[in-house]
C-alpha cells in the first residue's frame, strides 16, 4: 500500500509538472484536466499514506516525495538528446 501511494504522488507530480506552460520536457503542456488529474492522485497518495503508515510519518513521506520528484524532473531535459538546431547554437563553428 505504501508503495502504491508513493507511485501515485510521482504520477501525480508528474502530471502537475507536465501541465504548466513552463515545462521543457514536452513540445506543449498537458491541457488543464490533466492537472486536475495530477491533483486528484497526490490527495489519494497522502490517503492512501495515512491508513498504512502513522500520520506524521504519512505526512513526512509525502512531502518528501514531493520535494524529490519537483527537484529532480528539471534535470531530465539534461539527458535529452540534442537535436540538430540545439548542437548548431552550442558549438562555435556549426560546419
Amino acid at each position: 500500500m505504501k508503495i502504491l501511494a508513493v507511485i501515485l504522488c510521482m504520477m501525480g507530480c508528474l502530471l502537475l509538472y507536465f501541465s504548466h506552460r513552463h515545462q521543457n520536457l514536452l513540445q506543449q503542456s498537458l491541457r488543464k484536466h490533466h492537472l486536475y488529474i495530477g491533483l486528484s492522485l497526490i490527495l489519494v497518495s497522502l490517503i492512501l499514506l495515512f491508513i498504512s503508515v502513522p500520520k506524521l510519518v504519512a505526512v513526512y513521506m509525502w512531502l518528501m516525495t514531493l520535494l524529490v520528484v519537483w527537484s529532480l524532473i528539471p534535470f531530465v531535459a539534461l539527458f535529452k538528446k540534442n537535436i540538430l538546431h540545439e548542437i548548431s547554437r552550442s558549438t562555435k563553428n556549426p560546419s
